[in-house]
């Protein structure tokens, strides 16, 4: 079993709770998900004048939400790309989310 670390960070934070629930209803146990801020709302907010590198045109919740799971295999990272994706659209245009995983060598403290 190859387990993997999936991080999503969710640029539209209202589809936070529809994304947990299809994860729910398809058996992905074990999201935690945090606050985040991306590096140009920091910025922009400290340092007026670097207010370029937020993001321009209407106004957005500087916020994110950053969803962390495990998932057992391939297949599993497969099907939360697909969920995710059934709810935010394409991941490869822009203002949808960012989804990446990284291989996990090692657990302790939960039964995946």
């Amino acid at each position: 079993m190859k387990m993997e670390l999936v991080i999503i960070v969710l640029n539209k934070t209202d589809l936070l709770d529809e994304i947990l629930s299809l994860f729910m209803k398809y058996k992905i146990k074990g999201a935690t998900v945090f606050d985040s801020s991306g590096m140009g709302h920091l910025i922009s907010n400290q340092f007026p004048m670097f207010s370029m590198f937020a993001e321009l045109g209407e106004e957005r919740e500087s916020n994110s939400k950053t969803i962390f799971t495990v998932v057992k295999d391939e297949d599993e990272r497969k099907e939360v790309l697909s969920i995710v994706e059934s709810i935010c659209g394409d991941l490869s245009k822009p203002d949808t989310a960012v989804f990446f995983s990284l291989p996990v060598s090692f657990t302790k403290g939960f039964e995946h």
